[in-house]
Order: C-alpha cells, then sequence, then structure tokens
C-alpha cells in the first residue's frame, strides 16, 4: 500500500489506542468505588457526584475543544489531553481524601475531552468520505473494549496491589500512546490540516 494508507492505518491504530484508554480510565472509579468508600466513609451522594461532575465538566469543555482542534493543530491537542488526563489520572491514586480525588478526576475530565473533537477531525483528514465510516467505527471499538477492560484490569489490579495502583497502571499505558502518537507525527510529514 502507499504511503499515504501506511499513515493513515498507523494513526487510526494510535487513535484507537488512546479512545480504548480514553473509555478505559473511566470505568475505574466504578471498579473501585467500594475500596474508595470504605478507606474514606463515603457516602452513596459523594460517590455520584465523582460521575456527576466528571460527565457535566467533560461535555462543557468538549465544545471549545472542537473549536480549537478546528484551529490549531490537532496532534499536539491531543498530545496534551493524553498527557493531561494520564497525569491526573496517577493524582487521582495519590488523592489524600475526597476532595483531591473529586478535584483529579475533573482535571481527567477536562484532559479527555480533547478525544473526540480531535480524533473524529484528524480521521476526516486522512479517510476519503467513502471509507471514512468504517475508520470511524474501527476507532470507536475503543469504547466498548475500554469499558471492559477497564473494570476488569481495575478490579483485579485493585484486588492484588490495592486501589490506587489501578490509577497508575492506566497513567502509564496512556502516556505510552501519547508518546507514540507525538513520536509518529514527529516523524513523518503532515497531511492535511494537522
Amino acid at each position: 500500500m502507499n504511503q499515504f494508507g501506511d499513515r493513515a492505518r498507523y494513526t487510526l491504530a494510535i487513535l484507537f489506542a488512546i479512545n480504548l484508554l480514553n473509555f478505559y480510565d473511566r470505568q475505574i472509579p466504578g471498579a473501585l468505588v467500594e475500596p474508595i468508600r470504605k478507606q474514606w466513609a463515603l457516602t452513596d451522594s459523594q460517590i455520584g457526584w465523582l460521575a456527576t461532575a466528571f460527565t457535566l465538566l467533560y461535555a462543557l469543555v468538549g465544545v471549545p475543544f472542537g473549536r480549537l482542534s478546528d484551529r490549531w493543530k490537532r496532534p499536539r491537542l491531543l498530545s496534551l489531553g493524553v498527557a493531561a488526563w494520564s497525569l491526573l489520572t496517577a493524582a487521582s491514586g495519590l488523592a489524600w481524601g475526597y476532595g483531591s480525588l473529586f478535584a483529579a478526576r475533573l482535571g481527567v475530565g477536562v484532559g479527555e475531552a480533547t478525544c473526540a473533537p480531535t480524533a473524529n477531525s484528524l480521521i476526516g483528514d486522512l479517510y476519503p468520505a467513502a471509507r471514512r465510516a468504517r475508520a470511524l467505527s474501527l476507532f470507536m471499538l475503543g469504547l466498548p473494549i475500554g469499558n471492559f477492560l477497564g473494570s476488569f484490569v481495575s478490579g483485579h489490579v485493585a484486588a492484588a496491589y490495592g486501589w490506587r495502583m489501578a490509577f497508575y497502571v492506566a497513567c502509564r499505558a496512556a502516556l505510552q500512546r501519547a508518546r507514540r502518537w507525538r513520536d509518529g507525527h514527529t516523524r513523518a510529514r503532515p497531511i492535511g490540516r494537522f
């Protein structure tokens, strides 16, 4: 296949991995709710607000990130978002109480909000209309696979090493993808609007 096709497939594979980790990370608090609740004696309302606040802030900042991804370098925006959410995922594991966990998870939501607009725009740049739906469907496979792995892996890691370690594992995996994404786009010549 030609160089453009190879680059498009490579980019789609990295975007799929980033999307998988995006949804993986969202499932961690749900998988760890009981050990976290017990450690800090949290109420159901407090646990519920972790997910609710994350979702509301994610939705709110997603729109400006969509606008920014139309005007700025998409790979850079996505790399910064992945790095931010990864480091804040690790901060979730370092949390010393409910307030610090709440703040870290809000930050994760802001970082993760970069993924959808930038990735969809990049896929639109790389794939012609006749092949774009298939590329987007492969990218979106990251959602169910990430949801499954987030609960499955985090639960097992927490059972073996404690709930904090589950956040650290997710951080490391996402930072590796961010680096690979950055390295892949600094070595190759940009196509389209990147």
